[in-house]
């Protein structure tokens, strides 16, 4: 945003907000008085004041030669916890001091991402090739419930078929009625691998070897006597040797889900079209430790696979490569009248999707995608519904001001978070990052800033990063472990509205917020010379804290001042202003700037 005042044959612009960064692909000179044309670690301010991006501190050193897999934050049975899964193990992060201690809890696979989630007082841990839990004691592959196949089972054959196998073990049960008469009971499967109990459902207690026997091939139970006619009396337990663990296991993302209740836990990125979700247990309980046999959501055609699952209102959002759908949670009736539970597959996009996977992220109750080269916004604005429907306009290109950085980056490989707290949306490649400050709608970019994964922990974002370190991001240090943060500001060429006319500028004033060590360089470039003066604004604050006697001031008014700067450009049609700062023990945050100009003629 930009003011004027003066004469007709001189001006004062002023600069009042920074806009972010702008990469127009018909060059730098219609951007707005504010946008830049590029724009390095520098960050842009809920107000709209520009401020060199925060630095990092090491808090923790996992393993330098293995990078940081996953971070998790959040309370496991009343206890909070900060985990990391780096180098083959996954860490507890204690606090201590400022640091963080590591402890080693367990051996986890660490080859690809790992994705951790919290679910019923345990963390649940996948990888693609495990399913781990721990449970603020032990950590330990998931066992898996043993679902209750079948009940009122009389003598010989027959009885009511009740909950699907369990994916996740071998082990079934179910219960049996007796008669008074029979006492050979066939269990509702052959070629057992063991027999594992008989319980007496009235007690409690498992009955004792000698009063039955058992035939595993044939899946009968014997009873030494004929047990008295009940109903559902005895509880026979087993376990089959072949089970489809590994659908499970070689899942790499979750999302919960079950209609308006995250209740059921939903597994996908296995290289499929289809995600798996979890069931209820007898006793109406949610487990992420029963995955029924048929309980899978296959989207679209089979040669496109899920990337990303994520909860949106009521409706389960599934992205794949090239293409968006709904799961939407409902009632389906069988043959025999009984109703059951079922989720249903519509179709939103035919043509737009997300390529990275696991990385679809929730910014303000709108996913975020990765798609082609760009990223897409996903929101529903009509009146009647906020839930995503078949209407390709709900997809917005929200990226067209970055689009050459973006462009640059491999999207699969792209690492996307929502710091909801400073409202930041990062996509992290590589060293480098693109930022998108959603509370001002504005975009930068940091370099030299490697990440693998992030957290929020207390409202403060952590990184995880490629060399086995836990950092912490923050504005209160200066620097990258004291390395310098080389920030780089650069408007587009100004022409002053009035693109016929030579100009002249012999001042401009540059407003900064006080802190104890500020610091930032000034200069212009015009379409006539590329080398000017260069100046320096720096502001020092009287405290001990991080004291340096190099800029030692007595100054304690903390009120934002004005500098007058003296850079003499003359001739000119196209005009830019240039921020820049390169010390490890300083900062700066700019508020204004302020650019008299004089027209001296026409343009030739």
């Amino acid at each position: 945003m930009a003011s004027i005042s003066g004469s007709a044959g001189e001006k004062t612009f002023t600069l009042k907000a920074f806009l972010g960064l702008h990469q127009n692909p018909d060059g730098d000179t219609k951007l707005k008085f504010g946008e830049a044309a590029d724009m390095r670690n520098f960050r842009v301010t809920r107000d709209g004041n520009l401020q060199k991006r925060p630095g990092t501190r090491t808090l923790a050193t996992l393993d330098e030669a293995e990078p940081v897999r996953g971070l998790w934050s959040g309370y496991v049975n009343g206890e909070e916890l900060f985990l990391a899964a780096c180098a083959g193990k996954l860490w507890k992060l204690t606090p201590n001091e400022e640091l963080f201690t590591p402890t080693e809890l367990g051996n986890i696979n660490t080859d690809n991402d790992v994705h951790m989630f919290g679910f019923s007082n345990i963390v649940y841990i996948i990888n693609g090739t495990e399913y781990k839990q721990y449970d603020g004691t032990t950590l330990s592959d998931v066992g898996g419930y043993r679902p209750l196949v079948a009940i009122a089972i009389p003598p010989e054959t027959g009885g009511e078929t009740l909950e699907q196998v369990n994916k996740l073990v071998g082990p079934r049960r179910a219960w049996i009625s007796p008669d008074g008469e029979g006492s050979t009971f066939q269990l509702p499967e052959t070629g057992l691998q063991s027999l594992d109990y008989v319980k007496d459902l009235k007690t409690g207690e498992n009955l004792e070897s000698t009063a039955y026997s058992y035939d595993l091939e044939a899946g009968t139970v014997t009873f030494t006597e004929t047990p008295p006619q009940a109903v559902n009396s005895y509880e026979i337990g087993w376990t089959m040797a072949q089970n489809f663990r590994e659908q499970v296991s070689s899942m790499r993302y979750s999302e919960l889900y079950s209609g308006t209740q995250d209740t059921r836990v939903f597994l996908y990125g296995d290289g499929s079209n289809k995600a798996i979700y979890s069931g209820l247990d007898y006793d109406g309980k949610p487990r992420a430790d029963y995955f029924p046999d048929l309980n899978e959501v296959a989207v679209g055609d089979a040669n496109t696979p899920i990337t990303a699952l994520i909860r949106h209102y009521s409706t389960l959002v599934c992205y794949k490569t090239s293409s968006a759908w709904a799961i939407q949670y409902g009632l389906v009736t069988m043959a025999d009248s009984l109703q059951t539970e079922a989720f249903y597959v519509t179709p939103i996009n035919r043509s737009i999707g997300n390529v990275a996977l696991g990385q679809v992220r929730l910014v303000l109750n709108a996913p975020y995608t990765l798609h082609g080269n760009d990223l897409y916004e996903w929101r529903n604005t009509a009146s009647y519904s906020s839930n995503l429907s078949v209407d390709e306009r709900q997809a917005k290109r929200i990226s067209d001001r970055v689009y050459a950085t973006l462009g640059g980056y491999e999207l699969e490989r792209c690492f996307c978070w929502d710091d909801n707290d400073a409202q930041e949306y990062y996509i992290c490649y590589d060293t480098k990052a693109l930022v998108y400050n959603y509370a001002t709608d504005a975009w930068y970019g940091y370099d030299n800033f490697p990440v693998a994964c992030m957290a929020n922990r207390h409202g403060e974002l952590y990184i995880g990063s490629p060399d086995g370190k836990i950092k912490h991001l923050n504005y209160i240090y200066k620097s990258d472990d004291d390395e310098p943060i080389d920030a780089y500001w650069e408007s587009g060429s100004m022409s002053f509205n009035q693109d016929f006319m030579r100009k002249y500028s012999a001042m401009l004033w540059v407003g900064i917020k006080p802190e104890s060590a500020g610091e930032v360089e000034v200069t212009v470039q015009t379409d006539r010379k590329s080398a000017y003066s260069e100046k320096v604004i720096a502001t020092s604050l009287a405290t001990f804290r991080e004291a340096n006697f190099a800029r030692w001031s007595f100054r304690v008014n903390r009120k934002p001042f004005m500098t007058r700067l003296k850079i003499k450009a003359k001739k000119f049609v196209f005009y830019k202003l240039i921020f820049k700062t390169k010390s490890p023990d300083t900062t700066v945050t700019l508020l204004a700037a302020d650019i008299k100009v004089r027209y001296t003629g026409m343009a030739k």
